[in-house]
């Protein structure tokens, strides 16, 4: 295949335009703060359902100390409730009368045990509320970050998009300057080759694939003329002579 010099050499500036681009693509699919975001996400997702567990937790202790107390209370008002009832002098009878106290006795057995739990729920209540309290911090100091990182990530990512749009509007600009068979030779090629079809030839080292080209085969090269487009014996890209 022949092609004008200009147009392999256009070629290789195309080439360059589109490498930049694909760097700059493959940049933008591996920003580190995209990473350090999925990793404040799955904080936060953690926080939250910690954060629902110990809710739940408390909801069921608040429940139980209102029955607790509630209870206490009735126990208290019924125990007061009899010790009125024995000494206000109606009851005269012995034996009603150590019933009362033996009921009276009992209730106040009753309230010590029910105060006891209530203790013991009012010390879960309190570890409850504290864990909360240090996972809303935690949340907000994740929430904090997961701001700051976004607007890291949107700067980044502005960047990027600025320097795509002016490489890809240098490569519209030199696309043009490439023949039609020339450049269905490069488009065919970057797909067989990971994006680069066509490489420059410094001293006996094709840029493209990194490998040195035998002197015989490279002697044979530079025998061709200037408008024959030339190939890597190796990777098989097409060489430019700058």
């Amino acid at each position: 295949m022949d092609a004008p010099l200009e147009d392999q050499r256009a070629l290789l500036e195309l080439q360059r335009h589109h490498s930049a681009i694909d760097r700059l693509t493959a940049r933008r699919g591996s920003l580190p703060e995209d990473a350090r975001l999925a990793e404040l996400a799955d904080g936060l997702a953690a926080v939250d359902q910690l954060t629902a567990e110990r809710q739940g937790s408390l909801a069921t202790v608040q429940r139980a100390q209102a029955r607790l107390e509630d209870e206490i209370d009735m126990v208290t008002r019924k125990a007061r409730s009899e010790e009125d009832r024995a000494a206000s002098g109606r009851v005269t009878s012995p034996k009603e009368l150590t019933a009362i106290q033996n009921e009276v006795a009992a209730l106040k057995r009753r309230q010590l045990v029910l105060e006891d739990e209530l203790l013991e729920l009012m010390e879960q209540r309190e570890t409850l509320e504290a864990e909360l309290s240090e996972l809303s911090g935690r949340r907000q100091a994740l929430a904090a970050e997961q701001a700051d990182v976004t607007e890291a990530r949107d700067a980044a990512l502005a960047l990027i998009d600025r320097d795509l749009a002016a490489e890809r509007a240098a490569g519209a600009v030199v696309a043009p300057r490439v023949g039609e068979e020339l450049r269905a030779l490069y488009d065919q090629l970057r797909k067989r080759q990971g994006g680069v079809a066509a490489a420059a030839l410094v001293g006996a080292t094709c840029q493209g694939c990194r490998v040195s080209i035998s002197a015989v085969e490279l002697a044979a090269i530079r025998k061709q003329p200037a408008t024959a487009v030339k190939r890597c014996e190796n990777c098989r890209r097409i060489l430019v002579i700058e």
